[in-house]
């Protein structure tokens, strides 16, 4: 766990990272990494010295494996409420095919796209509590202490 600034924390999850915000309300995360990383996200929060059961709220970036892959087990497990823009919710939703995913430049990384990522995989679904709009402000949390 890497602290971001006062309050947000990175949290590593091998080739994908999410981030976990406290809040006075409890705990907000972004992004749920690849399928089986949801032990990392609640090994940061009980370091924090927090539950599980405090976070409230997953909120996607989008809609590929590396981002809602644990999302169910998270779910699952936490109760959390779940939020995506409205165009990637049906991948969400039924756990796949996805979309194609252009790699961040460089040899590495093309090479590690090819070899993680297969738009045709399936995930284990998630539902959507919420949708996300362009431009929309989504304020969840009380300011942390």
């Amino acid at each position: 766990m890497k602290c971001v600034i006062e309050g947000v924390h990175m949290v590593p999850m091998g080739m994908a990272n999410a981030f976990l915000i406290e809040g006075d309300d409890g705990l907000a995360l972004i992004d749920a990494g690849f399928p089986t990383k949801e032990a990392a996200v609640f090994e940061v929060i009980r370091a924090l010295g927090r539950s599980p059961r405090e976070l409230k709220h997953l909120i996607f970036t989008h809609g590929h494996p590396d981002h809602i892959g644990s999302a169910a087990a998270i779910v699952r497990e936490t109760g959390a409420r779940t939020y995506m823009h409205p165009l990637d919710i049906p991948m969400a939703e039924s756990g796949g095919p996805f979309r194609p995913m252009t790699p961040a430049p460089g040899l590495l990384r093309r090479v590690l796209c090819k070899l993680f990522f297969h738009p045709q995989e399936r995930l284990e679904p998630v539902a959507i509590d919420q949708h996300l709009n362009d431009g929309e402000h989504c304020t969840l949390l009380a300011a942390s202490k």
